[in-house]
């Protein structure tokens, strides 16, 4: 008859062993699940652009000339043409013609404008006051939450709905569970030097720090 042990195993697989082997899993997993979800997103990404510019490129070429991957060249050349014209004073105010349009459809601006200012919010030449990483004082008390101001005018609203005094700063919620948006006074917030990459992401794992060279 085997002897088991307190978790209810073998004694040669006994609590000990189990905390062990538990602790050993799950430090693979921290390392392998991140790695393995990024790869397959971007294999998504990479397959989706390449059969849509792909199959636009057999259809010019034909595709007795088509060479696989082809189509990820198209999109990175479309990608960088398009900056090319937007970034050109003619051409750009053609461009923003039409967005302007075609935000002006049912129900479009509701989700083209929001993907537009997120992609902005995280582009290279993206506005300065997109790029800024605040410390915001909520209340009396010393409450207080890391955010990004997203606006520091409001020219665009009616005269005096907003005072010159405030801005806007989102503050994301942890784990990608949403967030919320605060108009605050400039006196409320105190800038951090910090990239709004890294701080979106200490955000999101709830400003949990793990070592690079160590998961423990």
């Amino acid at each position: 008859m085997i002897e088991r042990g307190s978790y209810g195993v073998p004694f040669f697989f006994g609590g000990n062993q189990v905390s062990i082997i538990s602790r050993l899993f799950w430090k693979g997993l921290i390392v392998v699940m991140p790695i393995t979800l990024t790869i397959y997103l971007l294999v998504i990404i990479l397959v989706k652009a390449e059969t849509v510019f792909g199959q636009m490129l057999k259809g010019l070429i034909g595709s007795e000339l088509y060479i696989p991957g082809s189509g990820l060249f198209l999109t990175f050349v479309t990608m960088i043409a398009v900056g090319v014209l937007v970034n050109n004073l003619i051409t750009g105010k053609i461009i923003n013609f039409f967005i302007n349009q075609f935000e002006r459809m049912p129900f479009i601006k509701a989700i083209y404008s929001p993907l537009r200012d997120l992609i902005s919010l995280f582009g290279g030449d993206g506005p300065e006051n997109m790029k800024k990483v605040v410390l915001v004082k909520l209340d009396k008390i010393g409450i207080e939450c890391i955010g990004l101001v997203t606006r520091e005018e409001f020219s665009d609203l009616p005269e005096g709905s907003i005072g010159s005094e405030k801005i806007a700063v989102y503050i994301p919620m942890s784990y990608m569970l949403g967030g919320f948006t605060t108009i605050v006074d400039r006196s409320q917030v105190t800038p951090i030097d910090i990239p709004v990459e890294k701080a979106i992401k200490l955000a999101i794992t709830g400003w949990i720090k793990a070592e690079k060279n160590q998961i423990s």
